[in-house]
């Protein structure tokens, strides 16, 4: 495999050997922790020109396990200053690996605008990109795939990225449709890459593909896809991605959490959200189908799980695609907004101009919660979006630089009183109320990113753990899901007995070994991938002594309860939640318990 250095300062392109019996069952994410330690300095300015860009593929990459095929983009986060990998589904992986390349690190800063090509012989070029400065990324896509052809992978920046906003993503295009929907957008990697002046990295077809699988014998060629069947077969069994993705994406994800009180509703407000139905699976398909869009769509290659989706709005025209539940949720509900127009509009504009919807969902509620705006104004909120970019749009910079940051525009930081801020290390909260599902909030306390919304392996919450050993194990297992495969297609895996040992054994397959590694590598290698992570960041000055929400004891969660447990969230750092009372005549009522007596006392 290729290792590819791409010096933007110089325009120097270097390419060593890849050698992967060096990092283990590293891909993704290992290998984001892995080069951020050897190439990265933690104290370097995010903005500047000694934190590296790295594009990179997960282990699987180029075979046909499903969902293998996911771009993993690290750098130094300019939102949270800490370590940062962000993935993302789209063609950009497989062609990567079409080309034998595991790795494209992007170092220094260009003085003029570039872009990175790799053309159909593998070959690697800078090439001028001035005429697709100020490009928003949807026409940017259009126009590099009439420059070459359309099935060029590309993955690019908007003008978020390119005015170094905080949240800014790098979008990829989708397979089969080449919409630019695809978003690597946690942590503000579209800022580092548009301090680079670099607005995109497109990568040709090869006639000739390369196939990991190739380099294997006959027989462990066949070992591997019979596993591969068990893998099939735990991802079709499970009713999410079997049955419920492929019709609904991850927006069914509304339904659950509507009904049990977690789905955030006028800036996590706690209550519980009346007309959740109006966003939910039955009329979120109604709406895709009557419009004219269509679901079941592989954002990538070698996807069973098919949950991507494409909306029109109601007057026919597209207008949207690749909508997920954070989307849906954090864009809708958390505005007081159920019109999935509205939703879908606001995802388009997030996803053209290239900035994270799950930042912009929470930085907008922050604004009608302080009366910028009234909850449940989708005008309002769509015109907000629309003219972030615009300079008279004095809330325009705040509102890209994240939630946090609006909040700081806004001055709620500095003055006394409960801070009503969903966020964590600066990167917002994901879509789930962590006082009712109490182990998303221990991973985004303690989490190395903040406020991931892929971290959540053990969402419920783990009376037999401490809270950080309940953190660590779900952010492990999160860990090694970014080195493997997409996180649908793991939670079928990862909960099903023959799934664990089936994904070890093909990754002892592909690294030569005549048998194992048992299931404990998942862990293992998702714990020294964590470790290195924290590591990291203590070097960079984040420590977990400061593990907390923003504005610290003053925020918000540690104070306001929630409607289905009437009790706030309880904070990593005051150790395990006292034991519940034991109500008359029986044992002790479990948080399913509390959470199912609440729901029957909806209002």
């Amino acid at each position: 495999m290729r290792f590819i250095t791409v010096n933007l300062s110089n325009k120097e392109i270097v390419e060593t050997e890849f050698d992967q019996s060096n990092y283990g069952y590293f891909g993704g994410r290992g290998l984001i922790a892995q080069f951020l330690t050897d190439y990265c300095d933690p104290t370097c300015d995010p903005l500047g020109p000694d934190n590296p860009l790295i594009f990179t593929t997960g282990y699987f990459a180029g075979t046909p396990l499903s969902t293998s095929n996911r771009l993993s983009i690290g750098a130094k986060s300019p939102l949270t200053g800490g370590i940062k990998e962000s993935n993302s589904g789209g063609t950009m992986a497989r062609r990567m690996t079409d080309h034998k390349i595991k790795v494209i690190m992007f170092t220094g800063q260009s003085p003029d605008w570039v872009y990175c090509y790799v053309d159909k012989n593998g070959e690697v070029h800078l090439e001028d990109a001035s005429e697709f400065v100020g490009m928003w990324t949807y026409p940017t896509c259009d126009a590099f795939r009439e420059r070459y052809d359309a099935r060029v992978a590309i993955s690019c920046i908007g003008p978020a990225g390119e005015i170094l906003a905080r949240t800014s993503s790098i979008m990829s295009a989708e397979m089969g449709t080449g919409l630019p929907c695809r978003a690597g957008a946690r942590g503000g990697m579209g800022a580092v890459m548009g301090s680079k002046h670099l607005k995109a990295l497109v990568v040709a077809h090869s006639d000739d593909p390369y196939c990991p699988l190739d380099e294997l014998t006959a027989e462990q060629q066949a070992e591997f896809k019979e596993l591969n069947k068990t893998i099939v077969s735990c991802i079709k069994a499970n009713p999410l991605s079997g049955n419920v993705m492929p019709l609904y994406g991850s927006a069914a994800g509304v339904d659950t959490t509507g009904k049990m009180g977690a789905l955030p509703y006028l800036n996590f407000s706690g209550k519980f959200t009346p007309d959740w139905e109006r966003l939910g699976t039955v009329k979120w398909r109604e709406n895709l189908l009557n419009h004219g869009g269509h679901s079941t769509i592989p954002c990538q290659p070698s996807c069973i799980v098919r949950c991507s989706n494409e909306y029109h709005h109601s007057d026919g025209h597209y207008l949207s695609a690749g909508i997920e539940y954070e989307t849906v949720a954090l864009c809708g509900s958390n505005l007081g907004i159920f019109d999935t127009d509205s939703v879908c509009t606001i995802d388009r504009l997030c996803d053209d101009m290239g900035c994270d919807t799950i930042d912009m969902g929470n930085a907008l509620a922050v604004m009608m919660d302080e009366h910028v705006m009234e909850f449940g104004d989708a005008e309002a909120a769509i015109n907000m979006v629309k003219t972030a970019l615009d300079p008279a749009n004095e809330y325009g910079k705040p509102l890209l630089d994240g939630c946090a940051a609006i909040a700081d525009y806004l001055g709620i930081g500095s003055r006394p009183g409960i801070k009503r801020v969903a966020s964590s290390k600066r990167q917002a909260f994901a879509a789930y109320d962590p006082r009712i599902l109490r182990g998303y909030g221990l991973t985004w306390e303690r989490g190395p990113m903040g406020a991931d919304h892929t971290s959540g392996s053990a969402a419920t919450y783990m009376a037999q753990l401490t809270p950080e050993q309940q953190a660590d194990f779900s952010l492990g297992a999160n860990c090694t899901c970014d080195c493997f495969m997409c996180l649908f297609s793991w939670s079928a895996v990862f909960y099903n007995p023959a799934g664990k040992p089936a994904i070890a054994r093909m990754a002892g397959i592909l690294a030569g070994k005549e048998e194992g590694p048992g299931q404990e590598m998942i862990f293992e290698n998702g714990n020294r991938i964590l470790a290195m992570e924290y590591a990291w960041n203590e070097r960079a000055g984040i420590y977990h002594d400061d593990d907390y929400f923003y504005g610290g004891e003053d925020n918000f969660m540690y104070h306001e309860p929630a409607q289905a447990t009437g009790a706030p969230y309880w904070s990593i750092h005051k150790g395990p939640p006292p034991a519940p009372a034991t109500p008359p005549g029986g044992g002790a009522k479990s948080d399913s318990e509390k959470v199912r007596e609440a729901l029957t006392k909806k209002d």
